[in-house]
């Protein structure tokens, strides 16, 4: 009766992870959302901005344009006023800019968060897996101590392991190059 009771405890182990998982993804994805909500709405906002700043300059360039044709001379123009309104938008533009930075930096820092959480529970599936593997006599705890060693260098080389596969996406070295280097740091 040992064997079921160990079976049954690893049973709800798994479960009661699965369930904590889908309510973190759950509130993951309503904040991620939230905040791509706002990154899209202060890039709006600059665009806004940079079209008003455009016109400005389309005036700044036409009254220059017409002093010339009218004196054939050209000299400096009085566009002070034009830049009084230019200035306070250039202003928020430069803040907006700000903020969207700040917005990405969060975005991406919570989603280094969200991966490496995942590959956390990815690893205890795994150990979850192994140990009921051990507990109905399918597997030895050599091996199974062998995997999860294998599966615990994978987690706490995640940083490493996640900065090869963006190097990969952006073509600064090859699939094998990682391979390689995916080789040398889990053996």
């Amino acid at each position: 009766m040992g064997l079921f009771d160990k079976v049954k405890s690893v049973g709800s182990s798994v479960g009661s992870a699965a369930s904590s998982a889908a309510v973190s993804v759950g509130s993951s994805v309503a904040t991620s959302a939230k905040e791509q909500s706002e990154l899209a709405g202060l890039k709006a906002e600059v665009n806004v901005i940079e079209k008003e700043l455009d016109s400005s300059y389309a005036m700044i360039g036409k009254r220059y344009v017409e002093y010339v044709l009218k004196n054939n001379d050209m000299p400096a123009i009085d566009v002070s006023d034009v830049l009084k309104l230019i200035d306070p938008k250039i202003a928020r533009k430069n803040d907006l800019q700000a903020q969207i930075i700040e917005l990405e930096k969060r975005i991406k820092e919570q989603n280094v968060l969200r991966e490496k959480q995942k590959a956390e529970e990815e690893f205890q599936q795994e150990k979850d897996k192994l140990e009921k593997a051990v507990a109905m006599g399918i597997m030895d705890q050599a091996d199974c101590d062998a995997k999860l060693a294998l599966a615990r260098k994978k987690l706490d080389n995640f940083e490493t392991i996640r900065k090869l596969e963006q190097q990969v996406q952006m073509g600064i070295i090859t699939e094998e190059e990682k391979n390689a280097k995916l080789f040398d740091i889990l053996n």
